[in-house]
Order: structure tokens, then C-alpha cells, then sequence
């Protein structure tokens, strides 16, 4: 399930070739108060937002980081009705440190920042991983940076925890905003719900449709206290 994209001018280096298109039309998820024409009910032209990640981002996508995604990726949710989500950097078994690597300037609204499970996975000091985040941050220099919590992994909840409490610090200090989109997919381990893995790493279609709407109700709220507005989720197959 591929839906077509329309490419444009490169706007993110990564490595020396690749660049960041922008992304398509078509809307995969239907906030509540979205409007019927793909933007949100009284806003103007779509939020650009560039990601930088790992696997829970890329998943299946045939080109992550030239905007080309799917279904498998939350990204695919997330944009719509007001967020238009470009692409970015996002590489199976990326640490941070091979993002801060690969990245490079880019033209955007907003930074998701969802990074550090394989860091985890790796023994990465926290510290590290958020002199990297900072790092990616400055070298990206996109206005906005909201930071993710990372995505659950069954049998580590406790080492995600810990980074998940750091992470929020880190953007209290830095001025980012700090969301966790795993509320709905996580078990009171850590780990993945039931149901919402196939491998106790990554999230199956329909959890990724939820960490999606939970970002993309971030992106239009950043003074939402809670980090997250309730969306309505359109089941996995909605075209737009």
C-alpha cells in the first residue's frame, strides 16, 4: 500500500546523495476537528514537519527519507489534515550517533526527534545519546524540535523508562516539546501491548496508526499540557 508522491527540489542532506522530498497528497488520519479539505478546520497551509529515527519510523517504507512511506509507518497517520510530514533521516538500527552522521540542513516547521532504542539496545550512555539529540537538533536548525519518547521493547521497559525520564529533562531544558505518543501501545512493563507487536520491537500497522494521530495532535497542540489531543483514527486501508 504505497500512495503516490509528488517530488520536489532536496531540502535535507543525508550522507552525500540522498535529499528529503516533499511528501504527497492524501490524508491518513482524520483529526476530530479536521476539516474536510485535508487542512484543519481554520488553518492555513500545512505544518512541515521532518522526522529524524530509526526502524519505528522507516518500517516498510519503500524511501523514508525522500517522503516516499506507507501504512507501516507512523508517519503515514500522521499526515493530513494540516500536518504535511516530508520525510527526513530514519534507518533500521540507527543509533543516534549515526544520525548526527548522515543529517544536514533542512527547511521545515518541525523536528520530531524518536530516537534511542538502539542506543539502548547498544549500551549508549544516556549521556551521549542527548549530546547527540542536541547535536541533530542544531545541525537540522529547524525552529520547532519536538522530542519523542521512545518506543516501547518488551523486556527493556525499565532501561526506556529511564531514558524516557531524561529525554523529557532534556527538552525542558533545551525548550522542546516533550510528547509521548506511546501511551496507547505501551504495557505497564514497557513493553508492547498486547496485539500491538510482531516482534517485541516494532509496532504492528494499527499501533502505528495510533502513535501517528498522537504525533499529529502534538504537532497542531504544542500547549497541550498533556503533550497529545484524542484523535479519531481512521482504520489501517483509509486512502484520504
Amino acid at each position: 500500500m504505497t500512495r503516490p508522491r509528488r517530488r520536489a527540489a532536496p531540502l535535507l542532506a543525508v550522507g552525500s546523495a540522498v535529499g528529503l522530498l516533499a511528501t504527497g497528497c492524501g490524508a491518513a488520519v482524520v483529526p476530530a476537528a479536521a476539516g474536510t479539505d485535508g487542512a484543519a478546520a481554520g488553518a492555513g497551509p500545512p505544518v512541515r514537519v521532518v522526522v529524524v529515527g530509526d526502524s519505528i519510523t522507516e518500517m516498510g517504507s519503500p524511501d523514508f527519507d525522500d517522503g516516499d512511506y506507507d501504512a507501516s509507518s507512523w508517519a503515514w497517520w500522521a499526515t493530513g489534515g494540516g500536518v504535511d510530514v516530508l520525510g527526513g533521516w530514519a534507518h533500521s538500527g540507527a543509533t543516534t550517533g549515526d544520525a548526527l552522521a548522515a543529517v544536514g540542513p533542512v527547511q521545515a516547521d518541525v523536528l520530531v526527534l524518536m530516537a534511542g532504542n538502539n542506543d539502548v539496545d547498544l549500551g549508549v550512555p544516556t549521556s551521549t545519546v542527548l549530546a547527540n539529540l542536541v547535536r541533530i537538533a542544531d545541525v537540522v536548525g529547524v525552529p520547532r524540535v519536538l522530542l519523542s519518547a521512545v518506543a516501547p521493547e518488551d523486556g527493556l521497559g525499565p532501561h526506556l523508562a529511564a531514558l524516557d525520564d531524561a529525554l523529557a529533562g532534556l527538552a525542558r531544558e533545551e525548550g522542546w516539546q516533550f510528547v509521548d505518543p506511546m501511551t496507547a501501545v505501551r504495557d505497564g512493563d514497557g513493553g508492547w501491548r498486547d496485539g500491538t507487536t510482531p516482534d517485541g520491537v516494532h509496532p504492528t500497522e494499527a499501533a502505528a496508526a495510533r502513535i501517528g494521530a498522537a504525533l499529529h495532535e502534538a504537532v497542531l497542540h504544542p500547549d497541550d499540557p498533556a503533550g497529545t489531543t484524542p484523535a479519531a483514527v481512521v482504520p489501517p486501508g483509509h486512502t484520504g
